[in-house]
């Protein structure tokens, strides 16, 4: 959901990348951070475990700097890939404006690929956000394995439709930017033609529940990939022309200002508490198979 701050003379838009676990968004994330280019960067952040894994969601805001006399930034997101954290997933698609779907190009990582895409638009639906409305950009990774399947039949199986495709090995930085290019023209596009992704039929939203597991299966898990991005004015450089060039968006009062924090304020809360769940799961989990090979 775009976020307008007239008080701020801001406008912040989410770009959440998606995917199943190894693809490489914490990856594309380290790449953009990482760019000389990129300015006026906040800090990134990693959380990671004893054993060096780093779980839950990573964000990074980026700052894009003034144009059309606001400030605009955007707020760069993973999710975790792995099976036990459908619920997080879920919190951090909440008020997305776009998304940046990862699949891994290896032919072994089909059916994980088509799992974690079907797991996204469940998603979506459950954060009355239309699948087939929001900006979705794909992002085809790993090309620079051996016997990696070709576009067309990662297409096939994927069924992008309209949405752009974007060709990358991320680990060397390359279709990087250009899948974060794509992004954020799509939610440029979506703002100028007024589109609004919400499903408006479906019911309020329940608080997410922490001991879901996702649709997906164990296939799609691996290390999960955490950091926790910051603030950078890198994608102004990726965008020749002023892309809020005639975007027409509604400005919010400092009341609707003031209402709009104390709910970000509720959903930080609540990711928290979802982390800090996460996070004693994923403990007792160690020492259970601490306990076992300790057995053997």
């Amino acid at each position: 959901m775009v976020l307008v701050n007239k008080a701020l003379n801001e406008v912040t838009v989410k770009l959440v990348y998606y995917g199943p676990g190894l693809c490489g968004k914490t990856t594309n994330l380290d790449k953009i951070y990482a760019n000389p280019k990129l300015e006026n960067k906040g800090k990134m952040i990693s959380m990671a475990t004893e054993t060096d894994r780093t779980l839950f969601f990573d964000f990074m805001p980026m700052e894009l700097g003034t144009i059309g006399g606001q400030k605009v930034r955007v707020q760069l997101y993973t999710v975790p890939g792995q099976v036990f954290y459908d619920a997080t997933r879920k919190l951090v698609l909440r008020g997305s404006d776009g998304v940046v779907f990862v699949a891994d190009s290896q032919p072994s990582v089909k059916e994980s690929n088509i799992e974690s895409l079907q797991n996204l638009k469940a998603n979506l639906r459950a954060n009355r956000i239309d699948p087939d409305k929001i900006a979705l950009v794909f992002q085809y990774n790993k090309r620079d394995l051996p016997g990696v399947s070709s576009v067309a039949e990662m297409s096939a199986y994927l069924k992008p439709g309209n949405a752009p495709v974007v060709e990358a090995a991320a680990i060397n930085g390359t279709g990087v930017t250009a899948t974060l290019r794509a992004a954020i023209t799509r939610i440029l596009e979506n703002l100028k033609n007024n589109t609004d992704i919400a499903l408006l039929e479906e019911g309020e939203l329940p608080p997410p529940d922490l001991k879901a597991k996702s649709g997906v299966t164990s296939s799609s898990a691996g290390t999960p990939k955490l950091a926790v991005g910051g603030k950078t004015a890198g994608a102004a450089a990726a965008v020749e022309e002023d892309p809020f060039g005639s975007v027409a968006v509604a400005e919010e009062s400092n009341g609707d200002s003031r209402a709009q924090l104390q709910s970000l304020l509720g959903s930080a809360r609540q990711l928290i508490a979802s982390l800090e769940s996460a996070l004693d799961r994923a403990r007792a989990h160690e020492r259970e198979i601490a306990d076992k090979i300790s057995q053997l």
